[in-house]
């Protein structure tokens, strides 16, 4: 069974329609990428998946459990207590890296574990810990967000998300506010998490970095999935011409 199930979802805001019916499945172990250009729904389907907006119809399952799901053509969730349990099945990594400020590190990774999972406070900083040296920033457990470089924030970030050990990453332009320098510290971050086999789902405007990283690719257009193939078929024997002319304005 997928980890992640998305029939034929939309979603309006007011008329006009960001995702029109979308569908997708993303294995256990597989990285995903979402390519396509700004305004086309990439952002907005992940939204969607860990519920920081509500489709308007369709059904979301995570690990075979209903996110979502559509009732006379409205769509449902489950009572909230059961919705924050699913969505905790799901870590996400933004672009803005909404660290807490007030906060070093090592707080900004143990707090969703202490204070949602209710672990000890020792076994939290233990695992902490780990997913510091896993992102290589092992000497930065007491600093506080504004100490750090945009890329070393990020990597804090995505270590957060790891912390509630989710089933499945949730990347939203995870470089779109580096440098070129410090956007490859954290593409080789994700790129290390996908040779450990872990579930990720990325939209990203980083075309080599899904090419090296991505075993698929779903290239957004107009809130549809216009085309799907593996990373390698995908840049290597493309034939639609938007999608080519797509890719040629990131090789100027």
């Amino acid at each position: 069974m997928p980890i992640l199930t998305v029939e034929n979802v939309t979603k309006k805001f007011g008329a006009f329609e960001a995702l029109r019916g979308v569908s997708l499945t993303v294995e256990k172990g597989e990285a995903v990428a979402i390519i396509g250009s700004s305004g086309s729904g990439k952002s907005t389907l992940l939204r969607c998946v860990n519920d920081l907006e509500k489709i308007t119809s369709g059904r979301i399952l995570i690990d075979g459990e209903p996110l979502a799901d559509t009732v006379d053509g409205k769509a449902v969730y489950p009572p909230e207590r059961e919705l924050r349990r699913l969505c905790m099945k799901t870590g996400m990594v933004f672009q803005q890296f909404n660290l807490f400020p007030h906060l070093t590190c090592i707080e900004n990774i143990t707090i969703a574990p202490i204070q949602i999972l209710k672990k000890n406070r020792v076994d939290a900083e233990a695992d902490a810990k780990r997913l510091l040296q896993l992102v290589g920033l092992e000497n930065k457990a007491d600093s506080y967000p504004a100490m750090l470089s945009g890329g070393q924030q990020q990597r804090i970030a995505i270590a957060r998300a790891l912390a509630i050990d989710p089933e499945i990453l949730l990347f939203d332009e995870p470089t779109s506010a580096l440098d070129p320098e410090l956007t490859a510290e954290v593409t080789a971050v994700i790129a290390k998490l996908a040779q450990q086999n872990i579930t990720m789902l990325i939209v990203t405007h980083e075309m080599e970095f899904a090419r090296s990283v991505a075993d698929r690719i779903l290239f957004f257009e107009d809130g549809e999935i216009i085309a799907e193939d593996s990373a390698e078929e995908f840049f290597s024997n493309q034939k639609n011409e938007r999608i080519c002319r797509f890719l040629n304005g990131f090789q100027k």
